[in-house]
């Protein structure tokens, strides 16, 4: 019996109900079936969620029957959920299309086709794994053409490098940091994450992934996460581990990293075991470090330091991954300044406009209109939902509201939620305990976001305006992450606006900064020739919870406006610094003056409050555009879109390796698109180029083979002979002498030197899919030979960092390079001439 007729007749039968399901929505029915604590709302909206599902997907009513006792409970809610008695027992759901949706007769609760073939919107572009990838993950198959990128780069760039991954949700990036931690067979891999839950969760996905690639291991014996609930002994063993090279990844926060774990990572990078810097959620970089947490802003001075040591002791450096599914220009901006040194720092971008979700947005004249409206919403709309709101006072004031209305499976998560209380939620969330409890209903802030990544959210409602069209974005992608069909409501009224702009980036004035900075230095702490600043210091400029916040930005202006440079304190020197003073109010960080303008006239009201302005102006710009999405005079897809387009000075820097920056719109699933009558627009995932320096330069034995087989421009053309069959004899001959990319039919893949890691496509390579190593590709008789050939055999190809690289096709005899003749106009050499070349090498 399939899952929809066990259902079916459970609901017939009654209790006790089964959970075993596969399914969320039945499991998390069932569940609420069987626990007491689930009001007659909760159980309304869901098997509203579970009839509108077959009712969009069949096209017609279908009626189910359910138990007497269940149909009393459905009766108390049916007209606010919905829901239609047709007959004792017997119930049905009304579609929902309010005209304050401007829906013109469409359902707006389309998004409980969730969990159907018809609601799966996200379309992967399957792509063969390469061996290392294989080997490093259960996975056969890329999810997407950006994350084999991503991946590629991450085991190829040279030590030192950076590489930036901006992919959409749902492309696998966790994947990627793991492809990075496999770059040596010792030493650690740090993910930094912006939340204690965040890390709870990493370290699950983890145990999970080491669980069944080694069967044999007890996955609660693993331990990834090091936060301020991991216990003190488990700490002691981490520590352990990492100096003996045998714990692989630790996931932790910025001002763990910067302190509890630097002298561990200072002294990993000392002995080479440091390997791998990853910082998740790379756009809070900019977005919390130039607010409320500036260790995000210290992590690029600690990524240096790490550097430094490992090259002092003639280590290799570790390799930096920044991973986001949003970055805007001046974000991406940001992080290039910030890690762009030492290089190389590579863009692997491949944004798209995520397909999941519809798109409704309404404006109400007032604070009661919307809240009606919200209620309305929140009682048609699928399940699990989350209702965003601004701040943590307005969450909990909706949260009330909420169980005042009979609401019960319902949970609060905040920027003030404990990481206990984040960590139950999440395991609620996902409605798989035996016992039925569960939460279908999250009232959050944009901290939930950022702490609970659940991929089966179908609902997001906004009752409040955000202020960048970027959060808006970020947090209408908690819904959908699994791929299906999920819902945007952006409900709005009149004094949105100004709490939005409340939230904008605060800067002192240059009165008040000049003022701050005089009283910090001039109370510094000079000890063996370095100048100590305590940034929890509050002589001469006041006491309050944000004086560190002030005193943090100020010096990170100052590092951004080239005055000073800063470096983190290590254990020792913070040993001595705290001598006579209290440790808990104590925040140093060690400064150098590199210029004298601070002491000059005019610099704060010149080069200061040019910052300020600069920094201001951004905030300015995002709240006017994401309110002109609210107001409908510009399209949803349009913002977003928008919001991530690339600036003049990152064009003049990457050129088209941002052709993916920007989405390509329109959508089709917002309102302006709806008005519009713009078809719903099916974008396979964008393919980008592949460009990176790999720090591998050219063997002389491929130099030398290039040569003798009459190669142009570093491209050889071999002819195969009806019969010969050569392609594996020549892949593995060539992977020998250095070729990593392989593409076409073999019987069986080479192995390549240990170490190098060999990129493998199915079908043969066209010039514009290349990756940045030399190739070979061998053509069958079905295969064409892609006319962008020709241009690469007018050039010579190099990676980013200026090698030079040899391509080898392997083409049947008689085959043409688009309308060229290959063997008059193109010089070649016979297959097997080649391969005693290369055997005789």
């Amino acid at each position: 019996m399939n899952e929809e007729s066990r259902v079916l007749a459970a609901l017939a039968e009654g209790g006790p109900y089964p959970v075993d399901f596969d399914d969320d929505l039945h499991r998390r029915l069932m569940g609420a079936l069987n626990h007491r604590a689930s009001t007659s709302l909760d159980l309304g909206v869901l098997m509203r969620h579970l009839l509108r599902r077959w009712m969009l997907r069949d096209g017609r009513a279908v009626p189910v029957d359910v138990q007497a006792d269940v149909s009393k409970s459905l009766r108390e809610v049916a007209l606010v959920a919905g829901l239609l008695e047709t007959v004792p027992n017997r119930w049905t759901a009304s579609t929902w299309s309010p005209d304050w949706l401007d829906a013109d007769g469409a359902p707006c609760d389309g998004a409980a086709l969730a969990g159907t073939k018809a609601g799966l919107r996200f379309h992967e572009d399957p792509l063969v794994a390469d061996p290392f990838f294989a080997e490093l993950t259960p996975f056969e198959k890329y999810r997407t053409a950006g994350q084999r990128a991503a991946c590629r780069a991450a085991i190829s760039s040279p030590e030192g490098a950076t590489v930036l991954c901006m992919l959409p949700t749902g492309s696998g990036k966790t994947e990627i940091a793991l492809t990075l931690s496999a770059r040596k067979k010792s030493g650690v891999t740090v993910i930094i994450v912006p939340t204690s839950a965040l890390a709870a969760d990493f370290e699950r996905r983890f145990r999970e992934h080491y669980a069944q690639m080694y069967p044999r291991i007890k996955p609660e014996s693993l331990h990834f996460a090091w936060t301020s609930h991991t216990p003190d002994s488990v700490k002691a063993t981490m520590k352990d581990l990492i100096g003996k090279g045998q714990q692989p990844i630790v996931v932790t926060s910025p001002e763990s990293m910067t302190r509890s774990l630097r002298q561990t990572m200072m002294w990993a990078a000392e002995t080479g075991r440091f390997r791998g810097f990853v910082i998740d959620e790379a756009h809070l970089v900019s977005q919390w470090g130039r607010s409320f947490r500036p260790e995000f802003r210290t992590l690029a001075d600690f990524r240096r330091d790490l550097l430094n040591r490992a090259a002092e002791y003639r280590h290799d450096r570790a390799v930096t991954l920044l991973l986001s599914a949003t970055l805007g220009a001046p974000e991406m901006s940001d992080l290039l300044m910030l890690f762009g040194e030492p290089g190389p720092f590579t863009p692997i971008i491949a944004n798209a406009l995520r397909a999941e979700p519809d798109i409704w947005i309404a404006r109400s004249d007032n604070s009661e209109l919307r809240a009606e409206r919200v209620f309305e919403a929140l009682a048609h709309v699928p399940r699990p939902a989350v209702l965003y709101v601004t701040a943590p006072q307005n969450a909990d004031e909706w949260a009330d509201k909420l169980r005042a209305r009979g609401y019960g499976r319902i949970a609060v998560v905040t920027g003030e939620t404990t990481g206990g209380e984040r960590t139950r939620v999440l395991s609620q969330i996902r409605a798989d305990s035996p016992d039925g409890v569960a939460i279908d209903l999250v009232v959050a802030t944009s901290a939930f976001g950022l702490g609970i990544d659940y991929p089966g959210i179908r609902s997001v409602v906004h009752a409040c305006l955000p202020e960048t069209v970027d959060r808006w974005y970020q947090e209408i992608g908690r819904g959908g992450r699994d791929g299906y069909a999920s819902a945007e409501f952006l409900l709005t009224a009149p004094m949105d606006r100004d709490e939005a702009g409340s939230l904008a980036v605060k800067i002192l004035g240059s009165k008040k900064s000049a003022k701050r900075w005089n009283n910090l230095w001039n109370h510094r702490t000079i000890k063996d020739g370095t100048d100590y600043i305590n940034l929890e210091s509050t002589t001469g400029v006041g006491k309050g919870d944000y004086n560190r916040f002030w005193n943090a930005q100020l010096i990170q202006g100052l590092v951004e406006l080239r005055q000073l440079s800063r470096r983190l304190v290590g254990v020792d020197e913070l040993h001595d610094l705290l001598v006579g003073d209290d440790a808990t109010t104590s925040d140093w960080v060690a400064v150098d003056l590199i210029s004298a303008e601070l002491n000059a006239p005019g610099f704060w009201n010149t080069q200061w409050e040019q910052w300020r302005a600069r920094e201001s102006e951004h905030s300015r710009t995002a709240l006017a555009s994401m309110t002109q999405v609210a107001n409908g005079s510009l399209r949803a897809c349009d913002g977003i879109a928008e919001a991530y387009a690339p600036d003049s000075a990152l064009k003049r820097v990457w050129a088209d390796r941002l052709r993916w920056m920007k989405p390509i719109g329109p959508c089709g699933r917002c309102p302006g698109c709806r008005a519009a009558k713009v078809a719903v627009q099916v974008d396979p995932p964008p393919r980008p180029r592949q460009i990176w320096a790999t720090g591998v330069a050219l063997s002389e034995g491929l130099r030398s083979f290039a040569a003798a087989a009459r190669g142009h421009h570093g491209l050889v053309v071999l002819v195969e002979r009806p019969g010969e069959n050569l392609g594996d004899a020549l892949a593995a001959a060539l992977v020998r002498d250095g070729v990593q990319h392989i593409a076409g039919a073999f019987a069986q893949l080479p192995i390549p030197p240990l170490g190098v890691p060999l990129f493998r496509d199915d079908a043969p390579l066209t010039s514009e899919n290349l990756a940045p190593v030399s190739s070979f590709s061998r053509f069958g008789a079905e295969d064409s030979v892609s006319r962008s050939w020709l241009a690469r055999r007018a050039a010579p190809r190099r990676d980013a960092a200026g090698h030079d690289l040899v391509d080898v096709l392997l083409v049947p005899d008689g085959a043409r390079i688009g309308g060229t003749e290959i063997g008059r106009e193109i010089p070649i050499s016979l297959g097997a001439t080649a391969l005693e070349l290369l055997r005789k090498a």
